[in-house]
């Protein structure tokens, strides 16, 4: 059985398809069978909407074509189940709902705006704690372009969840909201002093390639190192270089693409600030976000 996800954030949209046949693997999108599909779209729905209050007329466009094609990919697939979702920027948008009324119509698929609670909600629900921390304490904190979603865990009990106006887009658009991050700094802190020790989890694309990017250099110079954990110390190190370059610069020292590389500066700064909060001296980035939560509830429902 083939099952999709669809994941339009505020910076990009992806497309996962996935075969039940694989189980435990189905929930990874970087192991994709020659059967299966994975692809993200750098559309920057932010962009718009936190510089101007909307989603523009030629964004709507490529969107539009973007989930024409999906379509037709999920049919030629032979998918048998999908959920496709739109996040932050669609939810702040003036005409976010109308835009994607318009290209539900188009597409024939149907994308629904949901609310930074089921968000987070996505984000948590394929996460299993490691053997021996299953009664534990988890802080995630999925920073996207627009929002950055924290939750607090233990036993698969949600003890906080909040969704917070604090994003990388917002940065590069000038659009912070200082009670928003306020707020933000106020939640951690308090959580760091009702709950101890808490392990710190990392979501979202840029601080995945932080640790993928940390991983292979520590590992070409035989340093110790652990495979998706990021040592704080490490991330700071990198934060203070991209701050003295141009995007240009972080494109060519990082090889990242030029659509990764304008946000990844603001990322770092609010995961650190959350690892500071936190006391946190690592950030764990297990394979988890809001296409691994849908797959795992579909496959749950077969």
């Amino acid at each position: 059985m083939k099952i999709a996800a669809i994941d339009i954030g505020s910076n990009a949209l992806r497309l996962c398809i996935k075969n039940t046949d694989y189980g435990k693997l189905l929930t990874s999108t970087d192991d994709v069978h020659a059967d299966e599909y994975y692809e993200r779209v750098p559309l920057k729905s932010g962009m718009d909407v936190f510089a101007h209050g909307q989603i523009l007329p030629p964004t709507k466009i490529r969107l539009a074509f973007a989930l024409q094609r999906f379509a037709k990919i999920m049919d030629s697939y032979g998918v048998d189940a999908y959920r496709a979702v739109a996040t932050s920027a669609y939810r702040d948008a003036e005409n976010g709902q109308d835009i994607i009324t318009a290209v539900n119509e188009i597409s024939g698929l149907n994308v629904e705006i949901i609310s930074g609670e089921e968000e987070a909600r996505l984000t948590r629900l394929s996460f299993i704690p490691p053997s021996g921390q299953e009664n534990d304490f988890f802080l995630f904190a999925d920073v996207g372009g627009g929002s950055t979603e924290v939750s607090l865990l233990r036993r698969s009990q949600v003890l906080y969840s909040h969704s917070f106006r604090v994003g990388s887009m917002r940065y590069r658009c000038n659009n912070q909201n200082p009670q928003e991050e306020s707020a933000l700094d106020h939640k951690v802190t308090e959580i760091r002093q009702d709950y101890a020790p808490i392990n710190y989890i990392g979501v979202g694309g840029c601080v995945k390639f932080m640790s993928k990017y940390l991983y292979k250099e520590k590992r070409s110079k035989e340093e110790r190192v652990r495979r998706n954990v990021i040592f704080v110390s490490d991330m700071e190190h990198i934060y203070a270089d991209l701050k003295t370059k141009t995007i240009d610069e972080i494109v060519n020292s990082y090889g990242l693409p030029h659509e990764r590389a304008d946000i990844l500066t603001p990322a770092c700064s609010i995961f650190l600030r959350i690892a500071h909060g936190l006391g946190a001296q690592t950030i764990n980035v297990p394979a988890i976000g809001v296409r691994n939560g849908i797959l795992a509830e579909l496959y749950s429902k077969i």
